[in-house]
C-alpha cells in the first residue's frame, strides 16, 4: 500500500486498510496479513499496529528487481516483517462504508 505525501495523515491509509479488510470478508477470509519493511517504513508499522495487526515473524531480507519508469532495472535487497490481523464477519460493511467516505473525501 502506498500514499502519496500530500494525502499522508488525513486518513487516507486508514481508510484503505479498512477497505481492504472489507473485501477480505466479502471474500470470505478470516485473517489478513500485511508484509512491512520496518527500516524504510516504520509508520506503516506503527499504523497497521493501531489497527491490530499482530507481527508473525521476526525481520528477514529479501531480494527484488525494480523498474525505473525508462524501462532499466536494479535489484535491492530489503527488511521485512510479517504482520496478521483476525477479521471479525460482523465488520465489513461497516469498514467497508468508512473506508469508502474517507477516500471520497480526500479525492
Amino acid at each position: 500500500m502506498y500514499v502519496k505525501e500530500k494525502y499522508r495523515g488525513q486518513g487516507a491509509g486508514s481508510a484503505l486498510i479498512r477497505y481492504r479488510e472489507a473485501l477480505a470478508i466479502q471474500l470470505g477470509f478470516s485473517e489478513i496479513f500485511v508484509s512491512v519493511d520496518p527500516v524504510e517504513n516504520p509508520k506503516m508499522i506503527k499504523l497497521v499496529s493501531a489497527h491490530g495487526y499482530h507481527a508473525i515473524s521476526e525481520s528477514y531480507t529479501k531480494q527484488a528487481i525494480y523498474y525505473n519508469e525508462d524501462g532499466t532495472s536494479y535489484e535491492k535487497t530489503y527488511i521485512r516483517i510479517d504482520l496478521k490481523k483476525q477479521l471479525l464477519l460482523t465488520e465489513s460493511r461497516d469498514r467497508l462504508e468508512q473506508g469508502i467516505a474517507i477516500v471520497e473525501e480526500l479525492f
